[in-house]
């Protein structure tokens, strides 16, 4: 403390009573213990080693050296040697010199460094005490001690060297405590002497005892012999400095620097993803509007009942003494939804029975009237006008389409059948042809003929206004195949399955084998033979 009281005298004094001022002076001491309590041993007595300075005690015949040392891993200040006072000044210069030569500093092919050193006061020749003033005087009250130091000391401020520290505060007295240390120049004044004629640079003169030298928050050095400068052109203050400067800013730029880096990546793979999810939404919007396109037609179709299944049922809902003069069928658009309405006018006997048997009916809702009824004179008939809705229906469940490989290769074209060979496969080279594919041989009996495979006749196709009966075969689907499984009975919306190249015809059979599983099918191209 009191070696950085003398490197900054002005400035630092200043910045110091303004930390304490606002509470950082305490806060600064409470972080700096509970640091030192998680710092392990060997740099905490690194750090406080380097504090401790050497420490001169003068008495009136000999002076004192003590120097830092370890003891049980713990810093402590030991005496070293003593230096006697007594005789001429030569002598005493020597002595002391020769006291000093194992701490003073030597560098490589340059003169030695100057010792700096403390001065420790003994308690007799030093004047402290603690002194109560208004808080008023906080900020200057070094000089308000200077003023009134003849009323605290027996001495005048011209005989001594003093100063002072601000120890507690009173908020609710609004006073602040100051410890006031003073020491007369008579006493100071030689001491300072001999250690210059030593060459020793003083760094403060402390009223503490040498253990506590390094502690102590006063310095009673006069302000002229203080230096200001060197603390601050040393390199041990620069190097640790920058080594920090440069930690702190690795330590922000490097980091910054990667999650640019990720930035830009994540950027590019955003970009990537953006463009393949366009294309995907593109081929989704193309897909949904061809499916639209392709469903339209069968959702008219199947969205309400047919023209013919609409007269079959009105053929049978009215009564026979009932006949229609005039039948339509109207469809309108109401925004997105399509409605289609029934109008018939004509004669009947009881005209208000026709309501309830449309609304009974399955296939039509809202039966009502569109006029009066008029009475046919003469007659027991009556002339009605009835509209009524056709009932929409729950449209066929959509069928999967079929996924196909588009870049898969088409199956080679198939040559046409050639005609059997004079030998057939499997004959000894040399014997002579059979008649026939399938000529017996000499001797044996014909084979029965095979028999013909029945012709599949062709499925009736659907009336051209209604739907598909259950089974019925899909337009497209090959005859003969059984019908697709159904969830609902009713017509489905299809796809036309792929189509499938017929197979090859077999060639020519060996006399004696079995005929193949396909021989009683008619050939597709001649190349085989008709049973």
């Amino acid at each position: 403390m009191a070696d950085r009281e003398w490197a900054l005298p002005a400035f630092g004094a200043r910045v110091k009573e303004h930390a304490r001022r606002l509470g950082l002076a305490s806060f600064w001491q409470w972080w700096t213990r509970e640091l030192d309590a998680l710092m392990p041993a060997a740099p905490r007595v690194a750090l406080v080693r380097r504090r401790m300075r050497p420490v001169l005690v003068f008495s009136d015949e000999f002076a004192t050296l003590w120097r830092p040392a370890t003891a049980n891993g713990q810093p402590v200040m030991t005496v070293a040697t003593t230096i006697p006072l007594i005789g001429d000044a030569a002598s005493i210069a020597a002595a002391g010199r020769a006291a000093l030569v194992p701490t003073t500093q030597f560098a490589h092919g340059a003169p030695a460094v100057p010792v700096r050193a403390f001065i420790s006061l003994p308690a007799r020749d030093m004047l402290r005490r603690n002194i109560v003033l208004p808080s008023a005087v906080e900020e200057n009250f070094r000089q308000a001690l200077a003023y009134d130091l003849d009323r605290h000391t027996p001495f005048k401020a011209e005989e001594l060297y003093f100063d002072a520290a601000i120890v507690d505060r009173d908020t609710v007295r609004n006073t602040i405590t100051i410890d006031l240390a003073a020491a007369r120049r008579a006493v100071v004044d030689p001491a300072l002497k001999a250690a210059a004629g030593w060459g020793v640079e003083v760094a403060a003169v402390v009223p503490e005892p040498p253990e506590r030298a390094a502690n102590s928050r006063l310095n009673l050095l006069p302000a002229e012999a203080r230096t200001s400068s060197s603390a601050w052109s040393r390199w041990q203050f620069w190097v640790p400095v920058a080594m920090i400067a440069v930690a702190t800013l690795a330590a922000v730029v490097i980091p910054l620097w990667q999650k640019r880096d990720y930035a830009m990546q994540l950027t590019i793979l955003a970009d990537q993803t953006r463009g393949r999810a366009a294309v995907s939404e593109t081929l989704r919007s193309e897909l949904d509007a061809r499916v639209a396109d392709y469903n339209t037609a069968l959702e008219r179709k199947y969205a309400f009942p047919s023209a013919l299944q609409v007269v079959n049922a009105v053929s049978k809902l009215l009564p026979d003494d009932t006949w229609l003069t005039q039948f339509e069928l109207k469809t309108m658009a109401k925004g997105k939804e399509t409605q289609r309405d029934l109008l018939v006018r004509g004669e009947t006997a009881n005209a208000g029975h026709l309501v309830a048997l449309f609304e009974e009916s399955q296939l039509f809702a809202q039966a009502a009237p569109r006029s009066q009824t008029t009475k046919i004179q003469p007659g027991p008939g009556e002339i009605f006008d009835l509209g009524a809705q056709l009932k929409t229906r729950a449209l066929p469940t959509p069928l999967a389409l079929a996924v196909t490989d588009a870049l898969a290769e088409p199956p080679p074209p198939r040559s046409p059948a050639s005609p059997p060979s004079a030998t057939p496969a499997g004959s000894p080279s040399g014997l002579p042809p059979p008649a026939g594919p399938s000529a017996p041989p000499p001797g044996a009996a014909p084979p029965p003929p095979l028999p013909a495979a029945p012709a599949a006749s062709p499925a009736p196709l659907p009336p051209a206004n209604s739907a598909p009966a259950n089974g019925a075969p899909a337009p497209g689907a090959t005859p003969g195949s059984p019908p697709a499984a159904r969830s609902a009975p009713g017509p489905e919306m299809r796809v036309r399955p792929p189509y499938v190249p017929p197979e090859a015809p077999a060639g020519p059979v060996s006399p004696g084998l079995a005929p193949p599983a396909d021989a009683g099918k008619a050939p597709s191209n001649g190349g085989g033979r008709n049973p």
